[in-house]
């Protein structure tokens, strides 16, 4: 993976940037490529690329890339896995190849099928693409998002960049914060593309092409998953192809010219690509991290699988500090408050000292119905039938169950599913993604903020996402787009961040095109029985996988969030925060979010959760005031 920076001014042709401006915006993206630096600029153009060398690590594999003819250059970050036998096609169209890197043949599939080689590419990517002659560019982000793309169009000019502290400069200061976008964080505890906290600031949403020249600027869809009309019913042959997708996916993902290895939890979806990528003959490394809290504990899973398949293990023990926190909130770059972060960060940084490309296990849960919300929201309609006087009083009795720090405690849980039934249909599955629920912003919103939130609606934005599928698809299907499209987007941020701020390279074979498009178009019988989901998965795996692996309860990697913040260091890293909060944001009553954690610390309120979403906001905004310094 790379990091892509740069500008573009289509009506001002002799426009030019200060040097300071192209080094600072390169500078913020050095992680993403530690392996080199290159840049193109002309008047009214400047293209900028961090590389991490995977494939082709000599100089000829070095960004921006010209084509053949010169006439096309490109900034590309990611991975085009089909990308030999695309070459092979174009070198049979008369195309001759200098390098082994994908990047050449993304510029020669350009050259001869412009736009509609997107069609053609498994991968995930994000890249800008000039045509020096007709002085256009293009920004394309990959079918599911993988991969990040952040830009601006300001003063007639569009600023890009692989994460959005690139943007800024002395001459692009940092813009208001948006306070729409900030609602629909608090609500989420992560933003959805085209949304960035702040204004006239967006991310190219996934399977997006960009196109912008002197005439106007468009953003169109250039993928939408497809839903045929015949469903793929559950049957032993529906197994049979699942499984050759699963390792086709997975062997198609492990081409690198660099050391590879897998992340490696309890759960059936990281151990079903460590099969797949076993059985290929490649026996790359494990990478697991533990916690000291058995109940959030599974390297002992990790180690029964790594034995079973004869691959190597390297543990971490998760170490937490005042240093680590602000190392993975800086890492963060953005809003966005996933508490397996922290975690992942340590790892990331753990793996990457053996390896440069790590496969995951992200995805499964939206593909297959893994979430124990989708259970949850087919039993909120029954929750619905029950009085609403009695449903209160319900509710108000789930503050009496004691703090149980579990993952999910029982008071949370009973409190958001009572809170989900009153949403009614649709909303109440987007509902259990809910972190500020409405009395919650009621009590912290401060008042000018809490009027204009009274207007915006993000449960209705998640929800409208269940509109998108074809009619007559089952209500399981509806609420798995909008994950797939809503939701999963926030926790793919998650993995690119805190994996590139060790230039490590994180690749998710079970959203490959093929994977995905599959697996929407199953039968929900396929994807889950009446009390769990993955049920293709587990049949997949069966025979291929300790037998005891496929009855384990789905843990998640989930830290003890709520422990943290009744505990140091994170206590008095959360109150000098709040110390500075209180000096310079308007957007929350702090009094009241300290009385708040005060109730947390307490065992009154399980808030955890709600307590990292303000203190990533607060890190943000620090962030975002000191890029306005320098």
């Amino acid at each position: 993976m790379c990091g892509v920076v740069g500008i573009f001014s289509p009506a001002e042709r002799s426009r030019v940037w200060p040097e300071a401006v192209m080094k600072s915006m390169l500078q913020r993206v050095s992680h993403r490529g530690p392996d080199g630096e290159g840049r193109y600029n002309e008047p009214g153009i400047f293209l900028g690329h961090r590389r991490l060398a995977v494939l082709d690590l000599s100089t000829a594999g070095q960004q921006p890339m010209y084509s053949a003819d010169r006439r096309l250059v490109v900034s590309f970050n990611g991975e085009i896995y089909n990308f030999a036998e695309l070459r092979s096609q174009l070198e049979a169209l008369g195309y001759n190849f200098i390098s082994c890197s994908d990047t050449e043949v993304l510029l020669a599939a350009w050259q001869e099928w412009g736009e509609a080689s997107l069609s053609r590419l498994d991968g995930i990517f994000a890249f800008a693409m000039y045509d020096r002659e007709e002085r256009l560019l293009w920004l394309v982000r990959d079918h599911i998002g993988v991969k990040p793309l952040f830009y601006q169009v300001t003063g007639g000019e569009i600023y890009f960049a692989s994460e959005l502290p690139a943007l800024f400069s002395e001459i692009n200061p940092l813009p208001q914060q948006n306070q729409e976008d900030l609602d629909t964080y608090f609500t989420f505890n992560y933003l959805p593309a085209p949304r960035t906290g702040l204004e006239g600031v967006k991310q190219l949403e996934p399977g997006r092409l960009l196109r912008i020249d002197a005439a106007g600027m468009s953003v169109t869809p250039y993928w939408t998953p497809h839903y045929s009309e015949k469903l793929t019913p559950w049957n032993s042959d529906t197994v049979e192809r699942f499984r050759e997708i699963l390792f086709s996916s997975v062997k198609n993902q492990l081409v690198a010219d660099v050391p590879l290895g897998v992340f490696l939890s309890g759960g059936l979806d990281s151990y079903a690509v460590a099969l797949a990528a076993s059985s290929t003959g490649a026996r790359p490394k494990s990478y697991t991290i533990g916690f000291a809290e058995k109940k959030f504990d599974e390297t002992a899973d990790a180690a029964e699988y790594a034995a079973y398949l004869g691959i190597g293990q390297d543990l971490l023990q998760f170490a937490w500090s005042e240093s680590s926190i602000q190392a993975t909130l800086a890492a963060m770059g953005e809003l966005l408050a996933d508490a397996s972060s922290f975690p992942l960060y340590q790892l990331a940084a753990f793996a990457r000292k053996d390896a440069t490309v790590i496969l995951a296990g992200d995805g499964a849960d939206e593909l297959l119905a893994g979430y124990g919300t989708y259970l949850a929201s087919e039993l909120t309609p029954f929750a619905r039938l029950i009085p609403d006087t009695l449903r209160s009083m319900l509710r108000r009795g789930a503050g009496f169950l004691a703090s149980d720090n579990e993952r999910y405690g029982r008071r949370m849980v009973l409190e958001r599913f009572l809170d989900a039934a009153s949403e009614g249909a649709k909303r109440d599955h987007a509902s259990f993604r809910r972190i500020f629920g409405n009395s919650l912003k009621q009590r912290l919103y401060a008042p000018e903020f809490l009027r204009g939130a009274a207007s915006f609606d993000p449960l209705g934005e998640y929800a409208g996402f269940m509109d998108e599928i074809p009619s007559g698809r089952s209500y399981l299907s509806a609420r798995q787009h909008a994950d797939l499209f809503f939701h999963l987007p926030g926790i793919l941020a998650k993995v690119d961040r805190m994996s590139m701020a060790h230039g490590l390279e994180v690749r998710v074979p079970l959203l490959s095109k093929m994977m995905v498009e599959f697996c929407i178009n199953l039968d929900d019988s396929a994807k889950k029985n009446l009390f769990s989901g993955k049920r293709i998965m587990k049949a997949a795996l069966t025979g291929r996988i300790p037998p005891a692996a496929l009855k384990r309860r789905k843990a998640g990697f989930l830290p003890p969030v709520d422990r943290w913040f009744r505990t140091q260091p994170m206590n008095s890293l959360f109150g000098d925060y709040l110390v500075t909060a209180r000096n310079s944001l308007a957007i929350l009553k702090w009094d009241e979010v300290e009385r708040f954690w005060q109730e947390h610390q307490q065992g009154h309120v399980e808030g955890g959760f709600v307590l990292l979403g303000i203190l990533q906001y607060i890190n943000w905004s620090m962030k975002c005031r000191d890029l306005c310094k320098n």
